[in-house]
């Protein structure tokens, strides 16, 4: 298969230590973090979120939280939630950092 990804992506779904030690908002809706990366990342909702900027908090709980925004690319329902992909490139200007 071939991977066209920009950035080296992070799996976390089955990594039960990282889960239960963030949590992630996206609108302020707890999610399920899949996977992330510098430019992005990838949650799994029990709703729809519209394409469009959103913000996204981290709180990490025994490390502080973060803020940050991004823009939902893509969403995909599966079963009885729906997969969503969200782009942090454009938001931060990473352009600088994708691989050549």
């Amino acid at each position: 298969m071939d991977d066209r990804r920009k950035y080296q992506r992070y799996v976390v779904s089955g990594d039960r230590n990282i889960i239960t030690k963030a949590k992630i908002k996206v609108d302020g809706e707890l999610v399920h973090l899949v996977d992330f990366s510098v430019g992005g990342l990838c949650v799994l909702s029990q709703r729809r979120f519209s394409l469009g900027i959103k913000s996204i908090s981290v709180e990490f709980i025994d490390r502080g939280k973060i803020e940050l925004y991004g823009r939902v690319v893509r969403e995909k329902e599966e079963n009885d939630r729906w997969r969503i992909g969200i782009d942090f490139t454009e938001t931060y200007k990473l352009n600088t950092l994708r691989k050549v």
